[in-house]
């Protein structure tokens, strides 16, 4: 009742009653966890919605909205350092090299693109000058 004039106040605003004001808040926790319930359920929708279209645009056009390379414009020498044990070249090391170059990906090799000096130099640079490092974890990798 605040700023109201008395004078012109009814007795209902003087005396609540309980019973009325429990089912006035009773409502509004109602409309409240209906809103909320609802909300959710559109979003659930949309997201689905969007999930589906994404889905159909990566069928039909080959277009993934996420497709991009982070590293654009960073001038990186290779797109992948290869680093395996020299001992799991064969077959597992050498088919994963030719996979990723099949795909057109520019891979740092160590037997092919190392420079003369210490082995590690080289592993560092190879990190640096590459924009994502993919190692074959193996038992002989783990050893050395």
């Amino acid at each position: 009742m605040y700023g109201r004039n008395v004078l012109k106040s009814t007795e209902e605003e003087f005396c609540v009653d309980p019973v009325k004001r429990a089912v006035k808040s009773y409502l509004n926790i109602i409309i409240s966890l209906a809103v909320s319930v609802s909300t959710v359920a559109l979003l659930v929708i949309v997201g689905l919605m969007f999930y589906k279209l994404r889905v159909k645009f990566y069928k039909k056009w080959k277009f993934h909205p996420f497709d991009r390379d982070e590293c654009v414009g960073e001038d990186m020498d290779y797109d992948v350092f290869l680093c395996f044990s020299s001992e799991d070249e064969n077959p597992h090391g050498i088919r994963i090299l030719e996979l990723l170059e099949s795909k057109g990906y520019r891979v740092c090799y160590h037997v092919r693109d190392f420079r003369a000096g210490l082995i590690l130099d080289n592993i560092i640079q190879s990190i640096q000058r590459s924009k994502r490092t993919v190692c074959l974890l193996s038992t002989n990798f783990v050893a050395r």
